[in-house]
């Protein structure tokens, strides 16, 4: 996909991020520079253990930087404060985690409506809202299941409604298809991209799976807390 006449959503420069002290010292991401574009979806790839969760954690303004700057919508993300952080995710960054971070007491419905709710909105419309999502990544019939009444591919579907049920402007998914068998995987994929080419939405995805490779506009390989290369999938009908 050509950045040409694209407007940059992420500019990161020069992203570290280090633990410890001394000889103890780990160095997690090693000075990132990259641009995410509106309209795109741009895959992260690489091996275990490269940096590439801690990478979006510091996009998502989840976790801080130890240097460099990260702009999201021209927001300096590691120097807003704690409270400004949670209302910036809150209204523009939807978050897929691999774990699904699902609320065992709460139903399906219940657990994509808390986005909503955290902003005040009104429950009956937060309600309706979470009920829309469920059809649209096929769980209908499991609007009252709890979370522990789901296999893992169904709880992956409502932690990705969950994360798309605030409309934001930025999605980013920690391997949205871990659990999913190809044709699940599939239609997931194609809804999120669906929405990042209809409404202009901007699309981070971390993966191994190689299965949905072609769904990215480009792909990020990253090895060593690294961005080592970056290329552009030709393949896709844009």
């Amino acid at each position: 996909m050509s950045s040409d006449n694209k407007k940059i959503v992420v500019h990161c420069q020069n992203i570290k991020k280090t633990y410890g002290s001394g000889e103890a010292k780990v160095f997690a991401l090693r000075g990132i520079d990259l641009d995410v574009y509106q309209g795109e979806v741009l895959m992260l790839v690489g091996p275990s253990g490269c940096g590439k969760t801690t990478f979006i954690s510091v996009i998502s303004a989840l976790l801080g930087a130890s240097e460099g700057t990260c702009h999201v919508f021209d927001e300096d993300v590691n120097t807003l404060s704690i409270k400004k952080k949670t209302a910036f995710r809150g209204h523009s960054i939807g978050f897929v985690f691999q774990s699904f971070n699902l609320l065992p007491a709460l139903t399906a419905q219940e657990n994509i409506a808390i986005p909503l709710l955290i902003q005040g909105i009104k429950r009956s419309i937060a309600m309706r809202r979470a009920k829309e999502m469920l059809d649209a990544v096929g769980l209908t019939s499991r609007t009252d299941a709890l979370s522990g009444e789901l296999s893992g591919g169904q709880q992956q579907r409502v932690a990705i409604a969950r994360a798309l049920v605030h409309n934001p402007k930025l999605i980013i998914c920690d391997e949205p298809t871990s659990s999913l068998d190809h044709e699940s995987g599939q239609l997931i994929m194609e809804l999120l991209r669906n929405l990042v080419k209809q409404d202009g939405k901007t699309l981070i995805v971390v993966t191994h799976d190689n299965r949905i490779f072609n769904f990215s506009d480009r792909m990020a390989y990253m090895d060593d807390g690294q961005i080592i290369k970056i290329e552009k999938n030709t393949g896709i009908d844009k």
